[in-house]
């Protein structure tokens, strides 16, 4: 699983993907291990609760466009070229012999729009659910294999999709409390879990000084300060810098 934490003093919330399908089941069939779909939801999750009132939008593609604001500075606003919500599954996770139960909160990605009624009507039936079909691929497969170019563009999508809605998060439970976003790095600490959620720092960056209008070296100075790192091997790919 891929995790990014936020520690809120105690207790601490951990972060990832609600993916539908796992890597893969095994079975034996004469004689051959073979691969099957892993469909460990097809009976539900007791254990998780839905909360479709956190909800995140998403953005992918589109364009930039730098202007100088009243203040003269510059900022620069994005205009997405296609938007998907992630929306919040909880899982308590209980300490054994005391009173702490930390949080697990996966995302699921859903369509903004998950039926098109005019491309319905005109009869072009698959199109009517196309936005549906790509936004939920983002949460489909675990791992999809990316030695084609659409995987690795999937695998990226997963990365920024569960990084952005976790630090969109972490930021709202942070101005719960207090407004000076200079404060946060005295309440949260941000693991990022193996390689996986390094996007993150980029995107902290994003929101800070794009959507919550920090100047540019106090923004860097808190997602600095902010985030730690564990290496999970010695590959070189896990020793990006």
């Amino acid at each position: 699983m891929l995790v990014l934490t936020a520690l809120v003093q105690i207790p601490a919330i951990g972060y990832g993907i609600r993916y539908e399908f796992g890597i893969f089941d095994q079975v034996i069939r004469d004689g051959w291990q073979v691969e099957i779909t892993d469909k460990w939801l097809r009976y539900g999750n007791p254990w998780e609760i839905f909360r479709p009132k956190i909800t995140y939008p998403v953005g992918f593609g589109g364009q930039t466009r730098g202007a100088i604001d009243a203040a003269g500075c510059y900022r620069v606003t994005w205009t997405p070229g296609w938007v998907v919500r992630g929306v919040a599954y909880d899982t308590p996770i209980l300490g054994y012999g005391v009173n702490t139960v930390n949080l697990l909160r996966l995302w699921h990605a859903q369509a903004t729009e998950s039926f098109d009624f005019q491309a319905f009507n005109t009869g072009d039936y698959y199109g009517a659910v196309q936005e549906k079909i790509s936004s939920e691929n983002i949460t489909k497969v675990l791992y999809p294999n990316d030695e084609q170019l659409q995987g690795k563009q999937l695998r990226l999508q997963q990365q920024y999709f569960f990084t952005s809605c976790s630090l969109r998060d972490m930021l709202r439970l942070f101005r719960q409390r207090e407004l000076n976003l200079n404060q946060m790095i005295e309440k949260f600490t941000v693991q990022l879990n193996d390689t996986h959620p390094s996007i993150a720092i980029a995107e902290m960056m994003r929101l800070l000084v794009d959507e919550y209008l920090m100047d540019w070296e106090p923004a860097w100075e808190c997602t600095r300060r902010v985030f730690a790192y564990t290496n999970h091997t010695l590959l070189p790919e896990a020793l990006e810098v």
